[in-house]
């Protein structure tokens, strides 16, 4: 495999995503406690600024394993970066050169293009400096709003997954949706 760059920032414009650290806690547990935050997530709400703690620790650990890969996504204006929410690349496959990819951003940032922006620079991280070949994201099939965000950044469906995701005590068949390197170099 060819040698992978491990990008701890990234930008385009005034849009950034920038590796997750510790001082990150008050924003995870304020974003993340609320239960319309989470719905769809791979993640219970936070109930406690150290349960925010505790989570980026693992997820630190998981990035100098190089299992896993959490972005802040980040705004600046007037010189000044808002934190607006955050995307990872997580379940490494190096052999396979695969991983999977999820997102979530605060509502008052939903709907102006930053999602699909960020998207675009994650892509960018996988394909460019981790040399993966696919990403890969598992939608429950009632998230329109996912849906309609990944198909709008070029994933494919492919598939469902029957009674693959379980959210506050109910399973949930969900949609495989791909993106593969071809396609990056493609568009």
């Amino acid at each position: 495999m060819e040698p992978i760059e491990i990008v701890e920032q990234i930008h385009e414009d005034n849009l950034f995503l920038r590796k997750v650290s510790k001082e990150d806690d008050q924003f995870y547990y304020k974003s993340l406690k609320i239960d319309d935050m989470t719905q769809y997530l791979s993640l219970e709400p936070l109930k406690s600024l150290k349960h925010s703690k505790k989570m980026i620790d693992i997820q630190l650990k998981k990035w100098k394993k190089g299992t896993q890969f959490n972005y802040i996504i980040e705004i600046e204006i007037n010189h000044h970066r808002k934190k607006m929410g955050a995307v990872s690349l997580w379940n490494m496959s190096w052999r396979h050169r695969r991983c999977e990819i999820g997102i979530w951003m605060l509502p008052k940032f939903w709907n102006k293009g930053y999602a699909k922006k960020a998207l675009g620079l994650i892509k960018t991280v996988a394909f460019i400096h981790l040399k993966l070949n696919r990403l890969e994201a598992h939608i429950a099939l009632q998230n329109n709003r996912s849906i309609k965000l990944f198909e709008q950044s070029g994933f494919k469906r492919e598939g469902v997954l029957k009674e693959y995701l379980y959210f506050n005590g109910k399973l949930y068949d969900a949609f495989v949706y791909a993106f593969l390197k071809t396609s990056f170099f493609r568009d």
